[in-house]
């Protein structure tokens, strides 16, 4: 080969370096023929996506290992400088990884909204933030496997304990809550009233509100009228159903007369407006129809789970529950618990500097207008600079305005702070409102001459224009590959990441290995037996001394 053609020989090879490095680190502007094949293409590869989606020093600059160090001092106020600033884990979350393998991480402090169908990969992202996750986690599900894939690893940590009723994938519960305990205080009577009777779907019921409002006014009396009474959740249910006298009277002699009156109520409301009531109050009780689900909520001789302990040991709480209609039938049940574990939670953080809890709480609550339909809208507003953590999963919006409204809905929406959605979503909602929030980007393309009506062409040579697009349309949305999903954060561009999964975990690999993935549990001890004459709760009432009622006393009640 003569030196000319050498020459010509490197030429040609730089030409075309230039050209693969320019098609693979940087984003092409002209206007792909085939989007959604060109970005799959992409994808695979781990290169970037194209244009208007975050460059190389944009992951760097607000999802990297910097940016999560930058704001850990505020979320983590006990951890030393050194320590956040070595120990990334312990402050921030790694969701997954963008092109070129760069890391995304987010704050222990933002919440995390999760859009996917069925079958999609959520339950390996859920299981590999919990397997991680610096504190204590609060886990729904409607299947056993994120059981199966963290229980191990966090057992390490702190306490594993499971909430299972209905024996989902046959594992067994670790204790027995019952929801009647505490109730002596008033306030306590009203914060899980309001839960149960607000988990309840009133969807397509008239001023919704209203009905739950007053089932949750009438519930507060039944919780602390049994409390006093030193009674249980079967007594409740009694009550509900039935006539509530016998509670309207151990109120009055408890000196709550104003609960016996609101009580009382029930009887005199109109037949229409009492049958409504009555109506949520059975639904927000109906599990106690099924004798193993009544089981769950009696008193026990282990006294359930100690929440401040919980929170400061750094344990692990799994609340599994199938859901085969609209709403599990433990569903007001789940929603009581997470709501006393996010109280307790905020209360606890408000003693420790910053006024946040430390380590911060994690909710991972998938399927949570099935299983755990906490006030959602509510919790995010302020839930973050409260040291806890939210990361709800649902299918699509329309999933959130059935349970929280149109409002209810774009609350969420607007507070959580990082949204992903994964392949295969359907709802044309969902996709056009990312599509919009991807924003729109200027590409190039190439208008071709015309041919003439006698199959010439016009003399106008081809020529570019440039043409604004979406970034993200609906139909590249709903059809990325398998195991990615679209990122938006706050006013940062979006990423789309091949998520974390916690089978590809090397912690996880390990423990599967060594035989220890999944924690070995004690079952939750046989409930206490009730006194002979639990009958007479309902029928005779003693006098009572209302200081000692409302002190906790159990002098006050001779049968206790």
């Amino acid at each position: 080969m003569t030196r000319p053609e050498q020459s010509f020989a490197i030429l040609a090879m730089l030409l075309l370096t230039a050209g693969v490095l320019r098609w693979c680190f940087g984003p092409h502007h002209r206007l792909p023929r085939f989007r959604v094949g060109y970005l799959r293409l992409r994808l695979r590869l781990r290169l970037h996506p194209g244009r208007g989606h975050a460059s190389t020093f944009e992951l760097w600059l607000r999802w990297g290992r910097l940016a999560a160090f930058r704001r850990s001092a505020r979320a983590r106020r006990s951890m030393t400088f050194w320590r956040r600033l070595w120990c990334p884990e312990e402050h921030s979350l790694l969701i997954g990884r963008a092109q070129y393998r760069h890391g995304l991480r987010i704050p222990v402090e933002e919440h995390l909204l999760v859009m996917a169908p069925p079958r999609t990969g959520k339950t390996g992202l859920l299981a590999r933030i919990i397997l991680h996750y610096p504190g204590p986690v609060v886990a729904t599900t409607t299947k056993h496997d994120v059981y199966q894939l963290t229980s191990g690893i966090r057992a390490a940590r702190g306490r594993v304990h499971v909430f299972n009723p209905q024996r989902i994938g046959g594992v067994a519960s670790t204790f027995r809550w019952n929801p009647v305990a505490g109730c002596q205080d008033p306030a306590t009577a009203i914060r899980r009233a309001d839960h149960f009777a607000y988990a309840v779907s009133m969807s397509g019921t008239e001023e919704s509100s209203f009905w739950s409002a007053k089932a949750s006014s009438y519930l507060r009396c039944l919780f602390h009228a049994a409390a006093l009474a030193g009674s249980d959740m079967r007594t409740i249910a009694a009550w509900a159903l039935g006539s509530a006298e016998p509670a309207e009277d151990i109120l009055t002699r408890a000196g709550a007369a104003q609960w016996a009156a609101e009580l009382a109520e029930l009887r005199s409301e109109a037949q229409k407006t009492a049958a409504t009531v009555r109506m949520v109050l059975s639904r927000a009780l109906g599990f106690m129809a099924d004798p193993a689900l009544a089981a769950s909520v009696l008193p026990s001789s282990d006294g359930g789970v100690d929440i401040p302990g919980f929170l400061r040991d750094v344990g692990t709480l799994y609340l599994i529950a199938e859901s085969e209609h609209d709403d599990s039938p433990v569903a007001p049940l789940f929603a009581a618990m997470a709501g006393e574990i996010h109280h307790a939670a905020a209360q606890y953080g408000q003693a420790m500097p910053g006024g946040r809890l430390d380590p911060p709480l994690l909710m991972a609550l998938d399927e949570i207008v099935q299983t755990c339909p906490v006030p959602l809208p509510a919790w995010l507003a302020d839930s973050g600079g409260k040291g806890i953590q939210l990361i709800p999963v649902a299918h699509g919006e329309a999933q959130l305005r059935t349970r929280w409204g149109k409002d209810g809905a774009q609350v969420v929406l607007d507070t959580c702070g990082v949204k992903a959605w994964l392949p295969g979503i359907t709802d044309t909602t969902t996709l056009m409102m990312a599509s919009d929030l991807c924003g729109q980007a200027c590409f190039t393309e190439r208008d071709h001459a015309r041919p003439t009506l006698w199959g010439g062409r016009e003399r106008e040579p081809d020529r570019d224009r440039r043409v604004w697009h979406d970034v993200m349309t609906a139909g590249m949305i709903r059809q990325l590959p398998a195991g990615h999903a679209l990122i938006i954060r706050g006013g940062c561009a979006p990423v789309i990441a091949r998520l974390a999964a916690a089978w590809k975990d090397p912690a996880y690999k390990r423990a599967r290995r060594a035989g220890t993935a999944t924690a070995r549990i004690a079952p939750a001890t046989e409930p206490a037996t009730t006194p002979s004459a639990s009958a007479r709760r309902l029928v005779a009432v003693p006098d009572l001394d209302p200081e000692a009622a409302t002190s906790g006393d159990d002098t006050a009640f001779p049968w206790s």
